[in-house]
């Protein structure tokens, strides 16, 4: 049967025992730690417990093997079996996501440590904290030594820092038990502190072995203060910009939530009344039936929102970088009649406006709150208030599509169907691609968990993701979105869900093929679908199912999706069969901006939209 064989801590098996409820939420290290000498693997197993990292996602090997022994030997921390190191990184992503605590891979040297290298890139571009461990060939075996430069020494020897400093905040290798105990308390600070991020420690096998010393005493760092001066700048900016406006707009991006002020900056928006878009990572940190939140935006955003920012005379964005798929390859296309004031805890993201003309200005996020309760908005004009209220009403939550016409299964209508039967916290992981792009597009967010590795974007993420999800957060409700194609990237990992008897329900929005670039091949490539439909192929998802023991069900309409298919217990696949040819609509082409996306407008459609500015399709 899957699922039976060993699984550490389960009892005889029994599905009512996981691995994640065992551990309490602050269970002390041992009284004997603070006094006695420890190997280095024993001080790396006490260090993370003493942190309450209650997992750490990890697939064996050599290098990591007296890591993993620490790990296991403990009570008060767990480590989870994945299939594939990649996973492991992102499952470490995804544990912040859930509850916002410090999520841990672990992996062995060489290609064990090269294949987290995909999932360090999603927390390194998403701002999300993790803490990666390498184990590394013995010291006295490693290329560093001898005076030659060789490409290789010990078995496996791979120069992991080197390849993962540019996509963490902090990546350094270990040498001597001082070493140890101060770099994994460095790491651990600057993960967490500022612009958020992934880092990474390398730890040589002799040094595992090794005695360490004992576990220091954690020092609890001083909250930061509040810094009046900061606070002063970035309220006189943002009023400065506002003199004279009357079309203002936010735009709420992941940073509010990353920063942990999100709460605070919903009430100030709902306490002014002022319009609101949102990136596709901030929206996971809003109330969505906030009466000015107008959508999404960008390339395959909602045609309201985007409208707003195309049209509005001030533009407030809250902790966004305002990549290439918001503003578009053309940014002097965005937001083209607005003072645009960027506020940002990341000065190099800031640099980058300098062409641009925006008022940039750093701050930390956590002190938002207070610079809001400093901005006097002054009052919109009645006829922008009305334009909101229209472009709410007409684009907010309406997709037709082509499939209306067709008569084929809409992916909108499956997500609205979905939206409606889901827990009001449930944890939902999405992928990439056209799966993606529909789900953010249509899911209307009240207390739900929805999230994306967004900046690096890797087909397979979802699956890995909903993994750690259910195991960090148990009693709630998680749903793993993907569709056919980034499904197969990590579909391995069904095995880890069955053997630790998780409950997960997975939906693939299956089109037959890779969807986005299908679309794209359509609009720049007549049609030829090399690699898409050419050389693309799939399995069986429901022999896939059967495989590995899971429930399946073909939905061919959105009314086949019934309550059970969440609330029950089990891991089971729901296959949503959609046309080969199903499109983003909508979605910005290439040289157009965001407020003119196919399918295109008529004529007196694109104008009302375009009210305030004089915009001409050519």
């Amino acid at each position: 049967m899957p699922g039976s064989g060993t699984s550490r801590r389960f009892s005889n098996g029994n599905a009512s025992t996981s691995p994640a409820r065992h551990l309490t939420d602050a269970t002390p290290a041992a009284p004997s730690e603070a006094d006695s000498d420890m190997t280095g693997a024993e001080y790396i197993a006490a260090f993370l417990a003493s942190k309450h990292v209650r997992h750490v996602f990890l697939m064996t090997g050599g290098a990591a093997t007296f890591m993993i022994d620490a790990i296991g030997n403990r009570d008060d921390i767990d480590y989870i079996c994945m299939q594939h190191e990649q996973a492991a990184a992102m499952a470490a992503d995804a544990v912040w996501r859930t509850d916002g605590t410090l999520g841990v891979a672990m992996a062995t040297s060489g290609p064990g440590a090269t294949n987290l290298l995909t999932g360090i890139a999603c927390s390194y571009f998403d701002s999300i904290p993790a803490l990666h461990i390498t184990g590394q060939v013995n010291m006295r075996e490693s290329a560093m030594l001898g005076g030659a430069s060789p490409r290789q020494i010990g078995f496996q020897e791979t120069k992991i820092v080197e390849m993962a400093r540019p996509i963490t905040k902090y990546a350094v290798q270990v040498r001597t038990g001082e070493e140890l105990r101060q770099e994994l308390e460095k790491a651990y600070r600057i993960a967490m502190s500022g612009r958020m991020g992934p880092v990474l420690i390398d730890v040589p096998m002799d040094l595992q072995q090794a005695e360490v010393g004992h576990l220091s005493p954690a020092v609890t760092p001083e909250p930061t203060a509040t810094d009046p001066a900061a606070v002063a700048v970035a309220a006189a900016a943002v009023n400065q910009a506002l003199a004279g406006v009357t079309r203002p707009l936010i735009y709420w991006g992941a940073g509010v939530g990353l920063a942990g002020v999100a709460p605070e900056v919903e009430r100030w928006v709902r306490a002014t009344g002022v319009p609101m878009v949102s990136s596709w990572n901030g929206a996971t940190y809003f109330d969505h039936d906030l009466p000015g939140f107008c959508g999404t935006v960008g390339v395959y955003g909602n045609r309201g929102g985007n409208f707003l920012v195309q049209n509005c005379d001030f533009l407030l964005v809250l902790g966004s970088r305002l990549d290439n798929r918001q503003r578009t390859g053309n940014t002097r296309n965005f937001a083209p009649s607005a003072r645009v004031v960027v506020l940002d805890v990341d000065v190099e993201e800031l640099a980058k406006y300098q062409a641009d003309g925006y008022v940039t200005v750093p701050l930390n996020f956590r002190d938002l709150p207070v610079v809001l309760d400093q901005v006097r908005l002054p009052r919109p004009s009645n006829a922008w208030v009305n334009h909101v209220a229209l472009m709410q009403e007409r684009y907010l939550g309406k997709h037709a599509g082509r499939t209306a016409i067709t008569g084929a299964q809409s992916p909108y209508a499956v997500i609205q169907r979905i939206n409606r039967l889901v827990d009001h916290d449930a944890i939902i992981a999405n992928d990439t691609g056209a799966a993606l792009c529909w789900f953010f597009q249509t899911f209307h967010r009240t207390g739900q968990t929805i999230f994306t590795a967004g900046g690096n974007s890797p087909m397979g993420y979802s699956l890995p993701a909903a993994i750690a999800a259910k195991l960090t957060a148990p009693d709630r409700q998680v749903i793993c979105f993907s569709g056919d194609g980034g499904f197969q990237l990590n579909l391995q990992e069904l095995q880890t869900a069955v053997h630790y008897e998780l409950d997960i329900t997975i939906v693939i929005l299956n089109n037959g093929g890779y969807g986005i670039i299908k679309q794209f091949q359509d609009a720049y490539m007549q049609g030829r679908y090399h690699a898409t439909g050419v050389g693309y192929s799939q399995p069986d998802f429901g022999k896939i199912a059967y495989a590995y023991g899971l429930d399946y069900h073909r939905i061919e309409r959105p009314d086949q999706i019934t309550p059970e298919m969440f609330s029950h217990k089990g891991l089971r696949i729901l296959d949503v069969i959609l046309e080969e040819g199903t499109t983003i609509e909508p979605k910005a082409e290439m040289g157009r901006p965001i407020n003119d996306q196919f399918p295109y407008l008529d004529d007196a459609e694109l104008a009302e939209g375009n009210a305030f500015i004089d915009y001409k399709r050519h």
